[in-house]
């Protein structure tokens, strides 16, 4: 009996193969069955042949002839049909393998896409990474901007779409793992107005990097690692409502912030190995007068090459960093 594999390695076969072993042991043929289904012959044969699917009505029937129930039909059918599909869809993606070939190799290493050994080939883990169904839905979204509402921001125009996607990316699910309370941004926004005097007053205990480090953090393939200060700011901004992450960027795409609301919850991340913890600041700083001034629509990056749809807001963010940075004891 032929039999196929589906991903998850279960064992499927066409339901029309388990119909004929149930009438070979019956001591029915195709005729037989036809006769007590009601059903005309070649209607059983193309069952059989697999050219008929197996309905609900087919399944009650089958129910009544065999004794087996109605449900193992359909899930025989409906586990069939899947496989055909998956085996379908992985041929057409056979011809995009280019797509892949765009992306950061360092996705691999880093273990940001997750795929076992016999799928180097496939592109589903990285589709799966996305949360898209098709490289096709993957250039809607990212790069012709098609679900506004969320993303509000194409990538068409960056030096490398694909490297600042994943960028992105890794920071919505690094969210996702971490669920945060929904506070509304007038909650936000008055509690970050309350707070303000402490971030700035922590940004000037932590002017500087530790001796030991020649930059902010570093990264392992187990996880992105903080220091201390990383952490406490993270800390700091949580109990306000707004999430800080931290991600390593990558050389094509060298960003240095986002600010945007992911799931109604202010996200700003930072890219986690800036040289001067003087950079490190501003950018932060820069991200937060978005939170504090700006609407939740809208996406805006950080040191790459990207036109943004309001500059007044962006010269805004910057004097508000400027501003935070006098105040901490930064140079001028």
């Amino acid at each position: 009996m032929q039999v196929y594999r589906c991903d998850e390695l279960a064992v499927v076969t066409p339901p029309g193969r388990h119909l004929a072993e149930k009438i070979e042991e019956m001591g029915l043929d195709a005729n037989d069955l036809a006769a007590r289904m009601g059903y005309t012959p070649k209607a059983v044969n193309d069952i059989l042949q697999g050219n008929c699917r197996i309905t609900p009505e087919s399944a009650i029937s089958l129910e009544m002839v065999t004794e087996i129930p109605a449900g193992f039909w359909l899930r025989s059918q409906m586990a069939y049909d899947e496989f055909l599909s998956r085996e379908k869809i992985k041929a057409s993606l056979m011809d995009q393998s280019l797509w892949k070939k765009s992306f950061p190799v360092e996705l691999d290493v880093r273990e940001w896409v997750r795929q076992k050994k016999d799928e180097s080939k496939s592109l589903m883990p990285l589709l799966k990474f996305f949360a898209v169904a098709s490289p096709q839905a993957w250039d809607g979204y990212y790069k012709k901007a098609q679900l506004k509402v969320a993303f509000r921001i194409s990538l068409a125009e960056v030096k490398d779409p694909y490297a600042t996607s994943a960028w992105i990316r890794r920071g919505e699910i690094l969210s996702d793992q971490d669920p945060m309370e929904k506070l509304g941004q007038p909650a936000v926004r008055k509690k970050l107005k309350a707070a303000l005097p402490e971030i700035i007053a922590f940004a000037a205990a932590n002017k500087k990097l530790p001796k030991r480090e020649k930059r902010i953090t570093y990264w392992t393939p187990e996880a992105e690692v903080v220091d201390d200060c990383m952490t406490g700011l993270q800390e700091l901004c949580r109990k306000i409502g707004i999430r800080v992450l931290f991600v390593q960027n990558f050389k094509s795409s060298p960003i240095h912030g986002m600010y945007r609301w992911y799931k109604d919850v202010p996200l700003i991340q930072l890219h986690d190995r800036f040289k001067k913890r003087e950079t490190m600041w501003f950018t932060f700083f820069h991200e937060l007068a978005h939170v504090l001034y700006h609407g939740k629509k809208g996406i805006c990056l950080q040191n790459i090459e990207i036109t943004h749809n309001y500059p007044e807001k962006e010269d805004e963010a910057n004097c508000f960093a400027q501003k935070c940075m006098l105040e901490a004891g930064f140079d001028a």
